[in-house]
């Protein structure tokens, strides 16, 4: 009887391990990955005659090609949508990620080792206006937001990061700025016909519009904030469940293969033609390939 039941587990182990190895044999279904994705050019371009043309589109690529274990799929939300679903416990990925805050928000995500950086926001003026400045390296944003030769607008809801939303917090009150329901596109248009003498942007979002919307970019420029970092890190960023830390574990393994190499490294340039702004990343890319 002893022997009758060896021999039944042994065909049922070997028929096992047979069945495991059939290639005809129904696979495992892949677990999913729901990247957020968002028209955000030039950053990100869902549409339009550069769709597919941004950096994290290019990004975006990357792990996509870099993380076959996945069922990879994309859904536009903006950023209120994802922390949301975050909460929730869905299982989502943000490629745009800051740790500004990152205390509260370490507390439901994973975040990534930094997958690229960005330079901040600037000051965008006409270049006339910023001979009138003395065509500074860099300015204070509480001294220009003081100065009242000039006027300021800025998109009414828009978040500059922690570091200059704390300033203007505490400085725009009964200062030169003002905060309007408008565009990124609008304020580079207000900048470049006179309406407004400046706004806040990131400079390669202000070279973007500039170059497709007005036939005066040639007249604007960008100076940056002497208050802020000469660059910021960009995460990934998942749900703080075991599956977000799985993903976040593998996209790190990728990072280390793939950031070193000369193809990444342009990834980083792209969309960037201010020789200033070219040579910063240069600069920096050897810090952000060893960044943790």
């Amino acid at each position: 009887m002893r022997s009758i039941f060896i021999c039944a587990f042994i065909f049922i182990a070997c028929s096992q391990q047979a069945y495991a190895t059939d290639p005809s044999a129904p696979k495992a279904p892949k677990e999913t990955v729901t990247w957020q994705v968002v028209h955000w050019p030039p950053w990100m371009m869902m549409e339009g005659e550069d769709q597919g043309k941004g950096r994290f589109n290019h990004i975006l690529k990357v792990a996509h090609e870099n993380l076959p274990q996945y069922n990879n799929i994309t859904r536009e939300m903006n950023w209120a949508r994802f922390w949301h679903d975050v909460k929730d416990g869905k299982n989502v990925c943000n490629m745009f990620a800051f740790k500004s805050g990152s205390q509260r928000r370490e507390e439901i995500v994973y975040f990534s080792e930094p997958h690229t950086f960005v330079l901040p926001n600037a000051i965008i003026m006409k270049k006339s206006t910023i001979e009138k400045l003395g065509n500074p390296s860099s300015y204070p944003i509480v001294e220009l937001l003081k100065d009242e030769r000039f006027k300021g607008t800025v998109e009414k809801t828009r978040s500059f990061t922690e570091t200059l939303d704390d300033i203007l917090k505490k400085q725009e009150q009964g200062s030169n700025l003002s905060r309007e329901g408008v565009s990124p596109e609008s304020l580079i248009k207000m900048v470049a016909s006179g309406r407004i003498d400046y706004t806040i942007e990131y400079p390669i979002v202000a070279t973007y519009f500039g170059q497709k919307l007005t036939k005066d970019f040639g007249s604007i420029s960008s100076i940056p904030i002497t208050e802020m970092e000469p660059f910021a890190y960009v995460y990934l960023a998942c749900t703080k469940n075991e599956w977000g830390k799985k993903v976040i574990e593998r996209w790190n393994v990728v990072l280390r293969r793939i950031k070193p190499t000369q193809e990444y490294r342009l990834i980083t340039e792209i969309g960037h033609t201010d020789e200033n702004e070219l040579r910063i990343i240069r600069q920096n890319y050897d810090a952000f390939v060893n960044a943790q």
